[in-house]
C-alpha cells in the first residue's frame, strides 16, 4: 500500500546573502519517514483559494513551530517580545487548519502549530508568558540550552487521545516558547497542562485525529512516546486511504 501522504506546512525563510526559500525542519521530515509516512512540503505561497483542493490531495498534515502569529488575528495588542511575524504564513496556516478540520483530515500541530489551530478555531493566546503570567515557570529554554532538554513535566488528561498515544498521563517535555493558548477555541479540549497551568496540548474529540502539543517531539525522538506521536499521525492518515 502507498504510504500516507503527509503535507508539512513550509514557511518562508530569508538568510543574508541568499534568495528566499521555503523550508521545514529536517527532524520533522525524518520523523515522518521513520513513522512510515511520505512527507511533502506545502509552501505558504500557495493561493488561499487553492487550499480546499490541496487538502483533498493529502492524507495528513503537520503544522510546526516558528515565529509568532500576528496579534491582529486574535484581537490582541502588539507586545515588544513578539517576533518572527510572517503574515503570509499566518494566513496560509490559519486557512489550512480550518480546511483540514472541516474535511476531517489528520492533523498534528507542534508549538506554533498548536497556537495556529487554536486561533483558527476562534481562540486566543497569551502573547508573552513572562510578563502576562508572572506566576508561571520559565518556558523559554532556548537558545542557550539543547533543544532536547526536558524542562518540565506535563499532566495528560486521562482517557484523552493524547494519553493513549503517549501511553501515560505524565512525562517530561522540552520547552521553547514564550506564548501559549489562553481561551480555547471551538471544538477543542485541553489534553495536557504544565505544573504552572500553562496549556501544553489540545485535541478535538469529535474528529478523526486533531492533536497538538506545545512542546517539540521532533527533538525528542530518543523517547518512544515522542516517536509514537508521529506514528499516530501516519496511522490516522492511512485510515482515510482508499
Amino acid at each position: 500500500m502507498t504510504p500516507p501522504r503527509i503535507a508539512l506546512a513550509a514557511f518562508r525563510i530569508q538568510k543574508p546573502g541568499s534568495s528566499p526559500a521555503y523550508s521545514s525542519r529536517e527532524e520533522l521530515v525524518r520523523a515522518i519517514l521513520a513513522a512510515g509516512g511520505r512527507p511533502y512540503l506545502l509552501p505558504s505561497a500557495l493561493p488561499l483559494e487553492q487550499i480546499p483542493e490541496v487538502v483533498r490531495e493529502f492524507d495528513g498534515f503537520l503544522v510546526s513551530g516558528g515565529g509568532d502569529i500576528h496579534p491582529d488575528y486574535f484581537d490582541a495588542e502588539m507586545h515588544p517580545t513578539i517576533g518572527g511575524i510572517d503574515r503570509e504564513r499566518d494566513e496560509f496556516e490559519l486557512a489550512l487548519c480550518r480546511e483540514v478540520v472541516e474535511m476531517d483530515k489528520a492533523l498534528l500541530g507542534i508549538c506554533r502549530g498548536q497556537q495556529v489551530l487554536n486561533v483558527a478555531m476562534g481562540g486566543d493566546l497569551v502573547v508573552d508568558i513572562p510578563s502576562m503570567l508572572p506566576e508561571a515557570e520559565d518556558h523559554r529554554w532556548w537558545p542557550y540550552y539543547k533543544r532536547n532538554r526536558l524542562a518540565h513535566p506535563v499532566r495528560v488528561a486521562e482517557n484523552s487521545q493524547l494519553a493513549g498515544i503517549l501511553g501515560g498521563t505524565e512525562l517530561g517535555v522540552n520547552s521553547l516558547h514564550h506564548q501559549s493558548v489562553k481561551h480555547v477555541g471551538k471544538g477543542l479540549m485541553v489534553s495536557a497542562v504544565a505544573p504552572d497551568g500553562v496549556i501544553e496540548a489540545l485535541e478535538m474529540p469529535d474528529k478523526r485525529f486533531v492533536v497538538t502539543v506545545q512542546w517539540h517531539p521532533e527533538w525528542l525522538q530518543e523517547y518512544e512516546p515522542m516517536r509514537r506521536m508521529f506514528s499516530a499521525l501516519v496511522e490516522a492518515s492511512g485510515s482515510v486511504l482508499k
